[in-house]
């Protein structure tokens, strides 16, 4: 991984659970990440908003088409450094037509063009890029993808070191441990598991505490 494609790698795969299918007018239909779930992916990778990321005002520009009424949003977004921007343009209708013939006010037109102008932004960042190079069509990377976001997750560094180190200082065969929960190594403690394995260990070390003094 190089430095140029850190961030794009670490955020361009999109959980499916989040996303949802949409078809137009027209016959255009494709798959659309739910805003939620990048706003998420932005606080995990950079912080929270208006410190690890963020936007300016937006505007919006209002424009009248075929009898409808297309509201379009510009905003300025930046990650890391508020001073390395870019911008991003999204777009809804305020007015559409309906097929009777009528017509309809949608009274969240800007908020909607607002959130689309902010994901269009981050796209160049690479999020939701699987989604963007059509990778969604192809349903096994949507299999392999749902598996990977569904796996669970593991113990971080940190907490490895930690019960290695009590596993040394309690005397203990490691091979043991791992094999007491069924692992080949203990990277493989899923991170839900961690006070258990630490309980258990500390537990273990008392009873053998207890015997010794016997």
């Amino acid at each position: 991984m190089t430095d140029n494609m850190k961030i794009w790698d670490a955020v361009s795969k999109t959980d499916p659970a989040h996303t949802k299918g949409f078809k137009r007018a027209g016959g255009f239909s494709g798959t659309a990440i739910k805003p939620i779930w990048t706003i998420k992916r932005l606080t995990e990778q950079f912080g929270p908003v208006g410190k690890g990321w963020g936007m300016g005002e937006p505007s919006f520009n209002v424009v009248p088409a075929d009898g409808e009424l297309m509201v379009y949003c510009t905003v300025t977004c930046w990650h890391t450094d508020p001073t390395q921007t870019f911008v991003g343009v999204g777009g809804d209708k305020v007015t559409a037509k309906r097929k009777d013939g009528g017509s309809f006010n949608d009274d969240e037109a800007f908020k909607k063009a607002f959130t689309d102008a902010v994901g269009n932004a981050f796209k160049f960042v690479g999020f939701g890029a699987d989604v963007h190079m059509g990778q969604f069509e192809d349903s096994k990377y949507v299999q392999e993808v749902t598996e990977e976001f569904n796996a669970p997750k593991m113990i971080e560094d940190s907490q490895r070191d930690e019960l290695q180190a009590m596993i040394e200082g309690y005397g203990f065969n490691i091979l043991k441990v791992c094999e007491r929960f069924k692992i080949a190594s203990l990277k493989e403690i899923p991170a839900d598991k961690f006070e258990t394995v630490k309980n258990y260990l500390n537990a273990a070390f008392d009873k053998k505490k207890e015997k010794e003094a016997s």
